[in-house]
Parts: C-alpha cells; structure tokens; sequence
C-alpha cells in the first residue's frame, strides 16, 4: 500500500509542474482541470462542458472591478439622433402614401371606363362629340359679334369723318391749314362792286379752296354779297378797305387761278383795286357759321334696290 502511494506521488509529480509542491514541503491543491471544473459546475462526468458565450469571449472583461458585472456602452456619436431618424421616416412614408394615391387614381380612372358597357361608351362619345359642336357654334357667333363690333366702329370712325368734313365745308367749326392770303386795297371814293368780290370767291373754290373768310366773314353755301350806300357788304357785314381773304388749299393751286388772265385778281385790278397773295404754310380761319334751320327741304327716303 504504501508502495502503491509513493508510485501515484511519483507519477503525480513527474507529469505536473513543479509549482504544484509548496516550498516547504507541503502538497498544494493542484489546479482545477477541465473535467474538475465541469463536475464541480454540475456536468456529469465524461461529457464536455458548455463554452463560454460570444459576449464574454468578445468582452475584454466579464467583470467590473468592483466585481460586479460590466455593461458594453455605446458613443451617442455612433448612432444618428432619434429627430433625425425620425423626420426621415416620416418623409419616406409620405412619398410612399403619395405614390399609392397617384396610381391608385389613375388605376381607378381606367378602371372606370373599362367597366363601362360598349352602349354607356357609345353614349359618352356622342355627349362629347354634341358639346364639341356646341362650342364650336359658340365660336362662330363670337367671331360674327366680333365682326359686327369691328363694322360697326368703323362705320361709326366714317360717320364721324364726314360730319367732320361737312362742318368743315358748311363753315360750323374753326380751321387752320396751308393756304393763301389776299389783301385788296382800295382808294377812298373808289368802289368794287358785289360782282367782282363773288368773282373772287368762286374762283377760289373752283381752285379747290376748303375754306375761305372776307374780313372775319366765314363763307359758306348760303353766303351773299351786296352793294349799299355805305359800301359791299358780305353777309349784311360791310367789308372797307384793306380787305383781308383767306382761303385754305394748294397755295400754288390757288395762287395761279387767281391770276388767271380775265380772273379775279385782274378783274380787281382793272376796277383800280391793288391786290397782294402771299403763301402760307400755316393759316387759321376762326370765324364760324351759324346754320339756319331749312324751312322747304326735307332729307329724300333711301331708294328702294328694285328702282336701280
């Protein structure tokens, strides 16, 4: 038996390390194998123990100091801010909820003409072929009503032209314009007579004269020339000497009419009148008219179009 002790120390201490024997003699607890640690932890006998897990491998310590168990923290810079993240969630699902409507309406638009029946579709195109029309017809009786606008302010723009140019003519409103000026002096006891003064202003008109006035006396249609004790009078007004004429139109037109040989101005001349034209580029006339009412004429009716 004691043999049989000496042999197992031996053996003992020929495969374990020599930090197994105290200094001083004394045998030391050898250190836990794997199996010891096993069945101490509660393993049975021949089967392996458990491995450690990956968190306390991984960990540089499985405790604390103090002895207590450590806990793996995190930088706050690591991760994005719970806002943020978030914020972009929202975004994400409003895209998302957007997107779906879209195609879900025009999904729902198709649907619902492919659904209808070939009769509901025949229908449908002949209200839009009738509208169409409708408006097409509204279009034409626009540009007629356009057209009837744009005549009538033409015709109104005419109308207003010509009394223009008849007031013009019938002597009712102020002129100005290029055109010449006569003066017609006469001695003291020498007299023209009425003839020779409407001489003068028929040749001015015949040479185109648009307007003409003897001594601030407006000529027109109804105008009368007349000789008195006092003197010629035009319009029962007495013209005395120096008589001033001036008449609007072609100065050049104007000019050589009178001088026609037996015409106006020589037809003065000749009754010891002197007389003096001068051109003018700018003349005003602003003597004016007033027009009677007609006591005998009255406007004809239109003809009818079977007399033409």
């Amino acid at each position: 038996m004691t043999d049989e002790r000496h042999g197992r120390h031996r053996q003992s201490a020929e495969g374990e390390p020599e930090s197994d024997v105290a200094p001083d003699g004394e045998p030391t607890r050898a250190a836990a194998s794997p199996a010891a640690s096993a069945a101490s932890a509660g393993v049975p006998d021949g089967e392996p123990a458990e491995a450690t897990s990956l968190a306390e491998a991984s960990s540089p310590s499985s405790t604390a100091p103090d002895g207590e168990p450590a806990t793996a923290s995190t930088s706050p810079s690591a991760r994005p801010p719970w806002g943020a993240r978030s914020h972009l969630l929202v975004a994400v699902l409003c895209a998302a909820l957007g997107f779906a409507l879209v195609v879900q309406v025009r999904q729902t638009h198709s649907d619902s003409l492919a659904l209808l029946r070939q009769d509901d579709l025949v229908r449908l195109l002949d209200e839009i072929t009738e509208r169409n029309d409708q408006l097409e017809q509204e279009q034409a009786q626009l540009v007629l009503d356009r057209n009837d606008l744009e005549s009538g302010v033409s015709a109104a723009e005419v109308a207003a032209r010509n009394a223009e140019v008849q007031a013009i003519l019938a002597g009712t409103v102020p002129v100005q314009g290029p055109g010449v000026e006569i003066t017609v002096r006469v001695d003291e006891g020498t007299r023209v007579p009425a003839s020779s003064w409407v001489n003068l202003i028929e040749e001015l008109r015949n040479a185109g004269a648009e307007a003409i006035e003897i001594d601030d006396v407006r000529v027109g249609a109804s105008t009368w020339v007349g000789d008195t004790d006092e003197g010629t009078v035009v319009d029962g007004q007495l013209i005395d000497s120096p008589v001033l004429v001036r008449a609007i139109g072609d100065p050049q037109t104007l000019e050589v009419a009178l001088e026609i040989p037996g015409g106006a101005l020589p037809t003065l001349r000749s009754n010891d009148a002197r007389t003096d034209v001068r051109r003018e580029d700018e003349l005003e006339i602003l003597s004016v008219r007033t027009l009677r009412d007609p006591q005998v004429a009255t406007p004809a009716p239109d003809p009818s179009p079977s007399s033409g």
